[in-house]
């Protein structure tokens, strides 16, 4: 067999090989992760915020050193990088304020309120769901512990 012929032969193998990996999505959430992926139930707590929230959604963006305005939200870490420290984009308010979800920027920021500076969260993703945003307010009103 001729060096050409064994080239497009082998492209031909492995283009039919990348193709068989494409998926329909089925059995994923919108975010492109397996259903079922967090074992945590959805609850006011910050180990299930962490695990519905923070790390499946969140961090696609504020991980790492580089997380946008320093808030990165990485299991370990979140929770120190929120609870009463000023918010960058308006420092007058608490990025988390322990007891006070109305005066904490990220739930102004995931209820996408009309003060806030920049856009939503999650930035270019669907907006976070009544039931997310009220674990995440729910969590702030008990103190926002680290449970």
């Amino acid at each position: 067999m001729n060096i050409k012929r064994s080239r497009n032969l082998l492209l031909v193998a492995c283009m039919t090989g990348i193709a068989s990996c494409v998926g329909d999505g089925t059995g994923l959430d919108d975010f492109g992760n397996p259903l079922g992926q967090s074992q945590v139930a959805l609850a006011p707590t910050l180990a299930s915020i962490q695990a519905n929230i923070f790390t499946p959604i969140c961090t696609k963006c504020h991980i790492g050193a580089s997380a946008p305005l320093g808030l990165a939200l990485a299991d370990g870490i979140a929770r120190q990088n929120l609870v009463f420290v000023s918010s960058v984009e308006m420092p007058e308010l608490m990025r988390v304020n322990p007891g006070k979800p109305d005066s904490s920027y990220i739930v102004w920021k995931i209820e996408g309120r009309s003060a806030i500076m920049g856009a939503r969260m999650p930035f270019g993703l669907t907006p976070l769901s009544t039931e997310e945003i009220d674990a995440v307010r729910g969590w702030i009103a008990a103190g926002a512990l680290e449970n």
